[in-house]
């Protein structure tokens, strides 16, 4: 009984100290969330940024997010929270009044402030899940085939007056060097303007458009999206 009574204090011992080690491993993620919150929020910032330019192909999109990506293994939320700015529509409400009608340009306009914040913090929610100082990679590649050809927009969507040239990228990012965990993609969608990619939401279709969301399949490539006014949704890989 006694060589009993001393494993189980040993087991017990044992388990302890995982879980000492699990909360130690929690405290030490960054929680961004609470650091933003105090930020300006990201579309009042596109002032500053928008003098950039970007080859209007998938190398600049990769280029595009770098410094994102630089200041976000630098540990520095005010940095990777303005380099992300460089995504937002430059004077949005100017924009989504050339190309919807004058009653739903101001909406539109809100809500897309919102899909800004929802797409930062789906990204930052999937970087954090590998140790702080950890550098990401970013490859942007066109799908095959467009998921578009195989789901159709919200119905009683939104209609743009104006032609949008929508630009759909898988957007794989990846932890170097390679871990276990960290890799994940997402279905973004953009409009290139003033020679910079702008985001518009993610899955098949614009935010304004975009199809109530469905249950996430095993191919990310076909099956990203989000619903109107919910956070983006990333796509984990092994």
């Amino acid at each position: 009984m006694k060589l009993f009574g001393t494993r189980a204090v040993r087991a017990g011992s044992f388990a302890l100290a995982l879980l000492l080690l699990a909360i130690a491993a929690l405290s030490a993620v960054p929680n961004y969330s609470a650091r933003l919150s105090s930020l300006p929020h990201i579309s009042s910032l596109t002032e500053n940024t928008d003098s950039a330019v970007f080859s209007h192909d998938a190398r600049g999109l990769e280029s595009q997010y770098q410094p994102f990506l630089d200041a976000f293994a630098a540990g520095k939320p005010a940095e990777f929270h303005a380099a992300l700015a460089i995504f937002a529509l430059p004077s949005s409400a100017d924009w989504f009044a050339k190309h919807f009608l004058q009653d739903e340009a101001p909406q539109l306009n809100k809500d897309y402030a919102s899909e800004l914040s929802g797409y930062e913090q789906a990204l930052l929610r999937s970087m954090a899940a590998v140790p702080p100082g950890t550098r990401f990679h970013v490859r942007c590649t066109i799908p095959h085939p467009d998921p578009t050809f195989h789901m159709q927009p919200r119905a009683g969507a939104t209609v743009p007056i104006a032609e949008i040239a929508v630009e759909h990228f898988v957007c794989e990012f990846s932890p170097a060097p390679k871990l276990k965990r960290g890799r994940f993609s997402m279905y973004v969608n953009y409009v290139y303007v003033d020679g910079s990619f702008r985001y518009i939401g993610t899955g098949a279709y614009p935010f304004w458009s975009a199809p109530e969301e469905a249950p996430a399949r095993s191919n990310p490539s076909t099956s990203p999206g989000t619903s109107s006014g919910t956070s983006p949704r990333t796509s984990p890989q092994k």
